[in-house]
C-alpha cells in the first residue's frame, strides 16, 4: 500500500490533511514500548495551515529520554510524505500523559 500523502491529500480535498498526516504519524514508533505514538496517545494536535504542520506531542514522562528522537521522527515522517513543506513540533506534557490516553486496542495488547 503506497504512503504518497500528497496525491491522497489532493483526492479528499481540503480538510481532509491533518487526519491523513494524523494516520501517517502511526510510522513513529516510540522505541521503548514499540507502539505508534498514535496509538500510545502521545500526539495531543495536529494542524495543517498553508502546507505547514504543526503537531503537539508530549512523551509518557517528562524526564523521557525520546522527546527529541520523537521529534525528529515526526518531522522526517511528515515532510517525506510531500504533503508539507515545514513541520512545527512543540513537546509538552501539558496535561500529563497518563495510560488513559492510548487507544483501547494498545490498552488490550498491554493486557489493560
Amino acid at each position: 500500500m503506497s504512503r504518497d500523502l500528497l496525491s491522497v491529500t489532493r483526492l479528499l480535498g481540503p480538510g481532509t490533511e491533518a487526519e491523513q498526516l494524523r494516520e501517517a504519524l502511526r510510522d513513529v514508533i516510540d522505541p521503548e514500548l514499540g507502539i505508534d505514538i498514535v496509538s500510545l496517545g502521545l500526539v495531543y494536535g495536529l494542524d495543517v495551515h498553508d502546507r505547514v504542520a504543526g503537531v503537539v506531542l508530549t512523551t509518557t514522562t517528562p524526564a523521557c529520554p525520546l522527546g527529541e528522537y520523537l521529534t525528529d521522527e515526526v518531522r522526517r515522517v511528515l515532510l517525506a510524505g510531500g504533503a508539507v513543506d515545514r513541520v512545527e513540533v512543540v513537546l509538552t506534557h501539558v496535561p500529563t500523559w497518563t495510560p488513559d490516553m492510548m487507544t483501547a486496542e494498545t490498552k488490550q495488547a498491554f493486557g489493560w
